[in-house]
């Protein structure tokens, strides 16, 4: 088998140390915009403003969504969070 280039053996190691340390910053703006968008969904969509008695069926999916976010699952929990709130007439806010 032959051997790679050592400048393609370098720019592999260098692009594989790129994206294992942007992989964090882009974990932690998910998990902030996961947060945002919780915040309006229970503010204005996950919640019945006719009061705690009012017999209001809860929204199981968005509930799922907001525990994932809470455990750092923000890949399960911001498309649902999306869906919700574009779905009740929002624009989402801005990404990062």
């Amino acid at each position: 088998m032959p051997k790679a280039p050592g400048y393609l053996v370098a720019f592999a190691a260098v692009i594989l140390s790129v994206a294992a340390n942007a992989q964090p910053d882009n974990r932690a703006a998910d998990l902030r915009y996961c947060a945002h968008l919780s915040d309006l969904y229970t503010r204005y969509v996950g919640r019945s403003e006719a009061g705690p008695d009012a017999p209001v069926k809860p929204d199981v999916n968005g509930g799922v969504a907001l525990a994932k976010c809470k455990e750092g699952d923000a890949a399960t929990a911001i498309p649902i969070l999306e869906r919700k709130l574009v779905n009740a007439g929002f624009t989402l806010p801005p990404r990062g």
